[in-house]
């Protein structure tokens, strides 16, 4: 068999054991796709799984942080509500205290003009607003609201006879028969009338036919049972006022009882407050759109809520909470009732309880004194999350976004770089290889004239093509000539060899000058792998990173600044609830003082005698003594005399001073020696301290006090003595420094405010001015008590910006001894915030009080400032560095940041290690796909070239490449080398025969040739 023969047979089955191949650009597609793909997932992986980590991280502190800020605004907001209703029940103790004082010090029990006298005093000189009642033992009534209509009603048993008593006389005048008939049979005769404040005078009484005995009313029975050592205001259960269920108006009623001598019951003192104004009380308070609150009874009777829902129930009965028509008062109470399941409930035991019932959460605080009230207040969770959980939606939109951005891009990017890597592979491999697959088909023909024509246009940088592409043409340059020879011998392929002989000396010298020309600058099938892999992954990497980094750094940001923003807005609230809890307890002490002067302005002109001043110290006794009063009372007259009552007696007057009905005038002066009244005559002042028993009401031991003092150069006294009769009101002086401490001994020095009212004669001259001080030395433990973060701060000062207190340990005390403004303050946050204020202020003004209301962030601190509306104006200033409200949030940016930054390294680090492993994987299967095939095919030529055909043969019984491309060019070049092995037999079996025929000078030339050639 021939070698051709041999070679065809060997194709054939090499074609029938290899029947798959695959094309170069597929297989470089293929490794392209796989291992990019592996090189872009990873990292997206990566990327976006830390990126759903911060995400989840900052949202859930932020909502963590949020809700921890509504724990403290729903507490706050209890805090409020129990100091405004505790404030509300201490205000109607006092008023109770002080109508018990002038009941019993002052008025007549058994008579009803009496009583009505002193309801009516009441309110003439004083603020209060609710009815006034009293039930005597034997069941007479009398009850005064604010004058008008129908202000007076009353009401006596039939048969009742006080001759003392006016309006008993007169009120019944107008009954009818039918009313006297409808009083027997209720034994009871009650009317109405009208009272005219201005002329002190009732009139126009009608009959009514309501049904009313005094000592049957739970208030009246509640009072009995008081013993007359244990006498206090009391508040009943809630219940329905009179009028029933056709007026649905609930409440509850103070009371107080009175003693005689013996012990005995002599009637109740009452008034009624109604639940009727609780839902305005409620909703004030609540920082949010759906907070709820409401308010029962330590046993659960429903006595208000924030929701308008309904008190009583159709059949005319109160409810309680958990049978409350409301859903969310109905379920929360539910959740109480569970945990109380005693049938004698007292829900003031879970004071300070936090519960959670499906996404409400919500909190129980009870009012510590009577009558008990429990407050529970919450939210609906998303309230106070509802922005941050808006933004966790757009962040999730977010990276739902870039996701399909990332993939868009490195799809793009991706399949960019394969065209360019396939069309740069097509011209630096795969033309080649055809080009010179076709010379191979051509001159198995033993046609050398592709070859001839290729050579000036080809050109390659691949450096495996241009070494097999040299030898192979170097192959072709052998070939030709032994075809030549070949030629010259046997007739075969005549007319090529005729060709060749023309052209086959021009392709050997243009293949040797074209290659040193053209091929001078290579590059190996390794590097350009290399490049297109370090551009691909490059590509892929930028565009997963460029869209990555930004869009992580925006979901830090979306997520932290939204929890900052929701954050910052629960801080405004709790620093508005805080002002709003200092600003009511300041009120609520106002309140106090100016209820106090108004029942010591009626006290003083009703039954004091104000030229004397035991009467004026009787009627402080009496004050301190029925009401508890723990401030100083002070009076000064006109003529320089002074007395006052604290917890001792002081007592002033001038030098010469003379008044025989003053008792304690005479006695205080008793002990001064020679020495003291030289001092006096010199300061034209005679003061002494004394002891008082409030027990008894006495003075005694007296002590000559070493200082000046004239009541009438006070600032208390000059600022109420510059009234008239017609403006008189209460007044606040400025502060200013009591009298106390030494010189250079600031510490001991009382600095405070007066409060004052200036009493007139007849004909519009002073008489003196009353006062009571309102110190400034607890107000740091009024100030701290509701601060809610570590480094919180709150100052109080004066409209013009005069420093009060502080919730720091700072002096309001300069180094002159003078009170000094906020700005001078040596503790930073005072002095920042008070200086930034006082920049917000016109030149031409310093009034706080403009600026109430506004926040303000400045210099690291977020504040806002409120004012009181009514003297004395005092000015709050509250905050805290906004780091006490952002802290955990600043902090998770920060952690979020250095996470990015992290993450950012581990992608890039994660992505090189890719890239090494991909890069190493594409070279290998380069290497064996396309290098190791490429140096088999350039060997077998480098040996045909030598007619060594021994790989040749060694090759065909091996598996052949896979590659389409080679797998071709091997078949077409065994074809070839087959042909030329078959050709150069023949032509060896030629040279024999012709030798035999040859002259002498053709043996000579064929000798020369074959010497050229390589002897298989």
């Amino acid at each position: 068999m021939t070698a051709l023969q041999e070679a065809t047979s060997s194709m054939r089955n090499h074609c029938h054991s290899n029947t798959f191949t695959m094309p170069v650009l597929l297989l470089v597609l293929v490794q392209t796709f796989l291992v990019g793909s592996i090189a872009l997932i990873i990292p997206m992986a990566i990327s976006f799984t830390n990126m759903n980590a911060s995400n989840a991280l900052s949202i859930s502190t932020g909502r963590r942080v949020a809700q921890s800020l509504a724990v403290k605004i729903q507490s706050a907001e209890a805090s409020l509500v129990l100091e405004t209703i505790g404030s509300l029940i201490a205000s109607i103790n006092e008023n109770t205290l002080q109508m018990y004082k002038a009941i019993s010090a002052y008025g007549n029990q058994s008579n009803l003009d009496s009583l009505l006298d002193t309801f009516a005093n009441e309110f003439k000189y004083t603020d209060y607003k609710l009815l006034m009642f009293y039930g005597a033992r034997d069941d007479a009534f009398i009850q005064l609201q604010q004058h008008g209509s129908d202000s007076i009603w009353l009401t006596t048993p039939l048969g009742y006879n006080n001759p003392g008593c006016k309006i008993c006389q007169l009120y019944r005048q107008n009954y009818t028969e039918e009313d006297w008939k409808w009083a027997v049979r209720q034994n009871g005769t009650p009317a109405r009338g009208d009272w005219d404040q201005d002329s002190w005078t009732y009139s126009n009484f009608r009959f009514d036919n309501v049904s009313y005995h005094c000592t049957k009313r739970p208030w009246y029975k509640q009072a009995a049972s008081l013993a007359p050592n244990d006498v206090r205001p009391q508040y009943t259960a809630p219940y329905l006022f009179a009028g029933g269920t056709a007026s649905m108006i609930a409440g509850i009623t103070v009371n107080i009882p009175f003693f005689d001598s013996t012990g005995s019951l002599l009637g109740v003192y009452g008034s009624d407050v109604s639940f009727s104004e609780m839902h305005n009380t409620l909703t004030k308070f609540l920082q949010t759109a759906n907070s709820f609150m409401y308010i029962m009874t330590r046993d659960g009777q429903l006595i208000g809520s924030s929701t308008s829902a309904s008190l009583v129930a159709p059949t005319g009965n109160l409810l309680r909470a958990n049978e409350s028509t409301d859903p969310l008062i109905q379920k929360t109470a539910r959740v109480l009732w569970s945990i109380q399941t005693f049938d004698a409930k007292d829900f003031v035991q879970l004071d300070g309880g936090r519960w959670e019932v499906e996404d409400i959460a919500f909190q129980l605080r009870a009012l510590k004194d009577e009558p008990h009230y429990v407050i529970v207040n919450g939210a609906p969770k998303s309230d106070y999350a509802a922005d941050i959980n808006r933004v966790q939606v757009a962040l999730e939109v977010l990276q739902s976004e870039t996701l399909h951005n990332t993939i868009k891009s490195a799809a793009a990017c991706f399949f960019s770089v394969i065209l360019v890597s396939v069309i740069l592979l097509h011209l630096a491999l795969s033309r080649p290889l055809a080009r010179i697959t076709t010379v191979m088909v051509a001159v198995t023909s033993l046609d050398f004239s592709k070859s001839s024509k290729l050579l000036p246009k080809f050109g390659t940088l691949v450096r495996e093509l241009q070494v097999m592409e040299r030898a192979f043409f170097e192959m072709i340059s052998t070939f030709a000539e032994t075809v030549e020879q070949t030629q010259r011998i046997v007739q075969v392929g005549t007319q090529n060899a005729f060709i060749y002989q023309e052209a086959g000396a021009r392709v050997e010298k243009r293949h040797q000058s074209k290659t040193q020309q053209l091929k001078t600058a290579s590059i190996s099938t390794l590097m350009v792998v290399f490049i297109q892999s370090l551009v691909l992954f490059g590509a892929l990497m930028s565009s997963t990173l460029a869209l990555f980094l930004p869009a992580m750094q925006l979901s830090n940001e979306m997520s932290t600044s939204a929890s900052r923003t929701v954050v910052n807005q629960l801080a405004v609230k709790i620093q508005n609830i805080q002002a709003s809890l200092v600003i009511h307890t300041i009120e609520t002490l106002i309140g106090s003082v100016k209820e106090t002067v108004y029942d010591m302005r009626k006290t003083l002109t009703i039954h004091a005698n104000q030229s004397n001043l035991d009467s004026i110290l009787t009627a402080f006794a009496t004050e301190a003594t029925f009401t508890g009063y723990e401030l100083p009372l002070f009076y000064g007259t006109k003529s320089d005399a002074l007395i006052y009552l604290q917890r001792g007696v002081t007592i002033s007057t001038p030098v010469g001073f003379q008044d025989s009905a003053c008792k304690i005038c005479n006695i205080y002066q008793q002990n001064f020696t020679t020495n003291d009244w030289e001092w006096i005559r010199r300061r034209n002042s005679s003061i002494a301290f004394g002891y008082w028993n409030r027990e008894l009401s006495t003075y005694s031991d007296f002590d000559y006090g070493n200082i000046t003092f004239h009541a009438t150069q006070r600032p208390w006294y000059k600022q109420a003595a510059a009234l008239s009769p017609e403006t008189s009101q209460i007044q606040y002086t400025e502060p200013y420094i009591y009298a106390g401490g030494a010189r250079g001994d600031f510490q001991a020095i009382v600095t405070g405010i007066t409060a004052n009212y200036p009493f007139f004669d007849d004909t519009g001259k002073p008489l003196g001015v009353f006062g009571t001080d309102i110190s400034f030395d607890d107000l740091r433990d009024t100030l701290t008590r509701y601060l809610q973060t570590p480094n919180s701060f709150m100052y109080v000062t004066t409209p013009s910006g005069v420093l009060l207190g502080t919730s720091a340990n700072d002096t309001m005390i300069g180094s002159r001894g003078n009170l000094i403004p906020a700005n001078q303050s040596l503790i930073p946050a005072t002095r920042l915030t008070a200086k930034f204020l006082w920049a917000q202020l016109p030149n031409t003004t310093l009034d706080l009080t403009f600026l109430s209301g506004q926040n303000w962030e400045y210099a690291g601190y977020s504040f806002q400032l409120r004012a009181m509306n009514y003297p004395p104006y005092f000015v709050i200033v509250n905050g805290a560095p906004k780091t006490d409200y952002t802290g955990d949030i600043d902090l998770i940016l920060e952690n979020l940041d250095n996470s990015l930054r992290e993450n950012v390294r581990v992608i890039i680090g994660v992505s090189v290690a890719v890239f090494i492993v991909m890069v190493a994987v594409r070279c290998t299967l380069t290497y064996f796909s396309v290098v190791r095939p490429l140096a088999k095919i350039t060997s077998i030529i480098r040996d045909a070239t030598n007619f060594n055909f021994t790989a040749y043969k060694t090759s065909q019984l091996n598996d052949r490449s896979r590659i389409t491309e080679f797998a071709t060019m091997e078949t077409v070049f065994y074809l070839m080398i087959a042909k030329f092995a078959d050709s150069i037999r023949g032509s060896e079996h030629s040279k024999v025969t012709t030798r035999r025929t040859q002259t002498p000078e053709s043996v000579h030339e064929t000798s020369t040739r074959q010497k050229k050639s390589a002897v298989m």
